[in-house]
């Protein structure tokens, strides 16, 4: 959505190339070092560790701008009326993966109900609209719902490889009980859905559905502004971009890509991240007024981070 506004915004500047990777990988492509082969930002749901800072300053990514988008969250709905079973993130991976463990190895999932997940659940068919591969919705939804529910699964903790990891956790069955939907048309496919369906939505998305979609509590806690910023609801998180100003061209020219100072000014802009912004279509909650006056600031003058 960020890359579309920015493209249409500004005329001439070549659409953002982006490249889908989970938070950990992300800062290793970001931090590998400086040139046009090299990512020029990353957008990630945590802050950037000192580990990972350290790594960038050694090799040669010594100019790293923080922005703080604001705060995403991923919510479960149903329709009002509907039966509301009580879900944890482990739950939700073991009823939408591809696989199902079976002691240290896989399976093809074929849970057909929520009680074949865990039989305290309702004998109410698996039927879940998620968002379409691409979205900032369903990469929030792979981060704090789908991951966390495998992270203490032992046949996944077994493997080795992140990458490989990681897909075992964000694969999805293809049986038809896990739909894909583009992120505008969530809330409207899920009041066309059949009784029973739930749906992965931004919490914004819940709040415009005019009190016709009822959240889910998830890992016992019912997601609302308060909990989400304060990140007591577990899948809440800070949204960060990442930026090398040593890729930024200066208002003098200077820089390897052009259109870096922009697309930060765009992304700090109310139009972006205030209230009503098209990033609360993405799930982003914005920040409080001073603090959004803040990363405007940081993202004009390009400050740099400095631990």
């Amino acid at each position: 959505m960020l890359a579309g506004r920015f493209a249409e915004r500004f005329e001439g500047v070549q659409r953002p190339q982006l490249e889908v990777a989970g938070t950990a990988r992300a800062f290793e492509l970001f931090c590998a070092g400086v040139g046009p082969e090299t990512p020029d930002l990353a957008l990630v749901t945590r802050r950037m560790p000192r580990a990972v800072f350290e790594a960038c300053q050694t090799n040669g990514v010594t100019d790293v701008v923080e922005i703080r988008l604001g705060y995403g969250a991923v919510v479960l709905a149903t329709r009002r009326g509907d039966i509301m079973p009580v879900l944890s993130s482990r739950h939700v991976y073991q009823g939408l993966a591809s696989e199902r463990t079976d002691g240290d190895g896989f399976t093809p999932n074929r849970a057909v109900v929520w009680a074949d997940v865990d039989p305290s659940l309702p004998r109410r068919e698996i039927r879940v609209l998620v968002p379409e591969v691409g979205s900032g919705m369903r990469a929030l939804m792979e981060d704090l719902i789908l991951e966390a529910g495998c992270r203490e699964v032992r046949a996944i903790r077994l493997l080795f490889e992140a990458a490989y990891r990681r897909s075992k956790c964000i694969s999805l069955r293809a049986d038809g009980r896990v739909i894909a939907v583009g992120a505008d048309d969530i809330v409207g496919a899920l009041l066309a859905a059949p009784p029973g369906t739930i749906a992965v939505m931004s919490f914004d998305q819940l709040l415009r559905s005019g009190g016709n979609l009822l959240p889910l509590s998830l890992d016992g806690v019912l997601p609302a502004a308060a909990s989400i910023m304060t990140l007591d609801y577990n899948q809440a998180q800070t949204i960060y971009l990442y930026a090398k100003r040593q890729h930024g061209q200066s208002r003098h020219g200077v820089g390897v890509v052009r259109g870096i100072r922009e697309i930060l000014g765009e992304v700090t802009s109310e139009q972006a991240a205030g209230p009503g912004g098209y990033l609360t279509i993405a799930g982003v909650l914005p920040l409080p007024p001073a603090e959004r006056a803040e990363q405007r600031r940081i993202a004009d003058r390009m400050i740099t981070k400095s631990q």
